[in-house]
């Protein structure tokens, strides 16, 4: 993308406009009629506010009366301009730092010209080649909810607007996916037909593309079907989750940097590189949303763009003059940067996870490139550092490991990270000559519970079960949620086994307790099996099996009690 190239040449100059007094439903049914995502409030020529489909997300759609209210109730105001001379680069770097998507595009006396939406940024990018190279499952980066068609469209809409979702995956009985949006909903505010339900509201089918699909195919997909989300499968045909205009737009800006990148690598083989090559390292420099500093060959920082500050809280004259040292978080020791140092003479490069350390004493992860710069005599004359917050993606990096081994009802262990805990615990003990136990524990009636006071009573109770477990449980132990109502434990470490049967009465008396949830009182009992290694086994899977065994005994000798497993033949 050229960058001269300004928003004049791009922006709409034809604005929908309507007056302060005009009915939401009729402002709506005009943004339908001509495909606009907002539209502005105007008194006596003048701009005075904006309601836009996002917007829409803030009615009780429940209460279809107030769709026939003044759009003056309901307007953004002021409303947010851009001067018609400010380039693509610097636009989209506006959108990004005041979350909008429509802004008014004024002159330099402030008079109106017209209006560009974010979606005007991602269509007129001209970086084809970049995004010809890149995979529509590399920006899949936000998980939407699916929703059954069946959900209360009340509910979602709320949903929506509290969750910031511009969109919600809707499921129908047949396992077919559609799609309800915020452009759904101001179609819903526009008519007089009240839904009550997401699947007669929502679109449908979803549009998907495979995960292999080019990001230059899906934004003419975008474009052809005048829609900004798709749906993302993978090569089993399952949906994957959705891709959205915004998350093209920042792939677009991660190329550029990539641009940026390559500039640099050239710029050690020769410091004459074409003047198109110097506006657009300087642009991208100024507009893109990675960090970047610049040191000397003594590592002195000479400059930073904006996006180090935004980073990390310095301003430029704060760092120029110092070093990278007034970053250090104090995580890593010397040894770590002996080793960069290292690498980059040996290299000219080094590419890592760094922690480093905000302006306000907060530390933070981010993905670090330096790059040397030598010049025509091989010498090191300038280090560069593009570096990128990661912090949210390490969070869902962890959360994602974390609901692979445990349950996401209970927070308690899963059945794989049970097998794994017991399987260690055998290890442990056979080296020790210690013994294991094994406890299966299931709740008495609690179907009868559930299909009674509802599912959501029967969730909090199975949440309660699972404290109540812990709080027993010895420091090492493992309890742990199979699925259902169906728990196990593993007892380490047992010298005595009558600890065993002190711990199942235990159990039994702490979770027989009674309990208010939502105004029910609740006394729930369970029946508890138990098995012994290497007394019944020395096996893990034999183990579980007895104790499951045991446990059935227990509910045939009257509920509310323990076993422990008897083998054939010994009982």
């Amino acid at each position: 993308m050229p960058a001269e190239i300004t928003i004049e040449r791009i922006i709409h100059p034809h604005i929908l406009t309507c007056t302060p007094d005009t009915l939401l439903s009729d402002a709506a049914q005009r943004m339908v009629e001509t495909r606009c995502s907002s539209i502005l409030v105007t008194v006596d020529g003048a701009i005075v506010g904006i309601w836009s489909e996002q917007d829409a997300l803030a009615l009780d759609i429940t209460t279809p009366q107030a769709f026939r209210c003044p759009i003056a109730q309901h307007m953004t105001s002021p409303v947010k301009t851009i001067n018609v001379k400010t380039s693509l680069g610097e636009a989209a770097l506006r959108f990004r730092e005041e979350k909008v998507r429509h802004f008014l595009a004024v002159n330099d006396d402030g008079k109106h010209k017209g209006i560009v939406s974010q979606t005007d940024i991602v269509i007129n990018q001209g970086i084809e080649y970049y995004i010809s190279l890149r995979e529509v499952q590399s920006v899949l980066n936000r998980q939407y909810p699916i929703i059954p068609s069946a959900a209360p469209l009340g509910e979602a809409v709320r949903n929506m607007h509290s969750g910031r979702f511009d969109a919600l995956i809707t499921q129908y009985p047949d396992g077919d996916y559609g799609i309800l949006t915020e452009r759904d909903v101001v179609r819903l505010i526009s008519g007089d037909k009240p839904i009550a339900i997401v699947g007669e509201l929502a679109s449908r089918p979803l549009i998907c593309v495979p995960g292999a699909t080019s990001l230059y195919q899906a934004r003419n997909l975008f474009i052809d079907k005048h829609i900004r989300h798709l749906g993302v499968t993978g090569s089993d045909g399952k949906l994957l989750g959705l891709v959205t205009f915004a998350e093209l737009l920042a792939s677009i800006e991660h190329d550029y940097i990539r641009e940026l990148r390559e500039t640099l690598k050239k710029r050690e083989r020769s410091l004459v590189i074409s003047k198109q090559h110097q506006r657009l390292a300087a642009k991208v420099f100024e507009s893109t949303f990675e960090g970047i500093m610049i040191t000397n060959a003594e590592s002195v920082i000479e400059s930073v763009n904006p996006a180090f500050t935004q980073i990390t809280g310095f301003m430029a004259h704060e760092v120029i003059g110092k070093t990278p040292a007034i970053l250090s978080s104090g995580k890593h020791q010397e040894i770590f940067y002996r080793k960069m140092r290292e690498d980059i003479a040996a290299t000219g490069h080094w590419q890592g996870e760094i922690w480093n350390r905000r302006r306000t004493g907060e530390t933070y992860p981010e993905w670090l490139t330096i790059n040397a710069v030598s010049n025509d005599d091989g010498e090191v004359t300038h280090y560069v550092g593009v570096f990128s917050d990661i912090t949210t993606r390490k969070a869902a990096e962890e959360q994602v490991l974390f609901l692979a081994h445990h349950d996401g009802l209970t927070g308690l262990p899963n059945r794989a990270l049970f097998a794994d805990r017991l399987h260690q615990a055998i290890v442990h003990a056979h080296r020790d000559r210690a013994k294991v136990a094994v406890m299966f524990l299931d709740l008495d009636d609690f179907k009868q519970t559930n299909d009674t006071l509802g599912h959501h009573i029967g969730d909090q109770l199975l949440q309660m079960v699972a404290q109540r477990l812990t709080n027993c449980m010895r420091e090492g132990d493992t309890v742990a949620r199979l699925g259902g109502d169906e728990f196990t434990v593993v007892l380490e470490s047992i010298t005595n086994t009558g600890d065993i049967a002190y711990l199942s009465q235990k159990i039994i008396d702490t979770v027989s307790h009674p309990l208010l949830l939502d105004g029910h009182e609740i006394a729930v009992t369970c029946s508890i099996g138990v098995s012994v290694y290497p007394d019944d086994s020395e096996e893990s899977d034999d183990l579980i099996k007895y104790a499951d065994t045991a446990m059935y005994r227990a509910k045939e000798g009257g509920r509310n009690n323990f076993r422990f497993f008897i083998a054939p033949g010994k009982q």
